[in-house]
């Protein structure tokens, strides 16, 4: 068996395992832990290999391999990095669709809420035009893409409505912003243009 088969492998299952860690945990949630454990073994396995390898025969490829493992490991598990990569290229996938919904909506072509083409959505317009795209989560607590035209949505970052004696006080603006949707908003990532990855709580 070629010394770098294994090593290959693992890296291309770590960087997969967190480019698609959305669709991972909304479809094979309770096999994440399964799927991590055996990514570690043999990643475990090929690290010993390789530096054997290295400290026999020199091998500078070996070298690179295991390098390549290390660092790919250390960033995917260490920091969200993979994972948040993996969700803005979630989100460009799904935009025009996205898009498509935004503009039926604005011509009045479909109803506030509603499912299409396998996306959910709801939209508001108290105070201002808003759509929302859930990717997930449970009652309240969820995430998905905001479409907002103002940008006000990005105020929601001024602090965190979760420690409620930090930020600003008696704001009625942002205080309107952070409860759209029926949830307590208090992360926002803008995306592109009026487009918004939001956390609700």
């Amino acid at each position: 068996m070629n010394l770098f088969i294994l090593p290959s492998s693992c890296i291309l299952f770590i960087l997969l395992r967190f480019l698609f860690h959305h669709d991972l945990i909304i479809s094979l949630w309770i096999l994440v832990w399964g799927i991590d454990a055996l990514i570690i073994v043999l990643s475990i396995v090929s690290i010993i290999q390789l530096m054997i390898n290295i400290r026999k025969k020199r091998n500078r490829l070996a070298a690179i391999f295991l390098c390549t493992l290390i660092g790919t490991s250390s960033i995917s598990y260490g920091t969200d990095l993979v994972k948040d990569l993996g969700l803005k290229l979630r989100f460009y996938r799904f935009k025009p669709t996205y898009s498509e919904i935004v503009d039926k909506l604005n011509s009045g072509k479909m109803p506030h809420e509603r499912r299409y083409r396998e996306i959910n959505y709801k939209s508001e317009t108290d105070p201002v035009f808003r759509v929302s795209f859930s990717w997930g989560g449970m009652i309240d607590n969820w995430y998905g893409i905001v479409y907002d035209p103002s940008g006000k949505i990005m105020r929601c970052n001024e602090s965190d409505p979760r420690f409620p004696d930090q930020g600003p006080m008696d704001d009625e603006e942002l205080s309107k912003i952070r409860m759209i949707f029926g949830g307590v908003l208090y992360k926002v990532e803008k995306l592109s243009d009026h487009w918004y990855l939001c956390w609700f709580t």
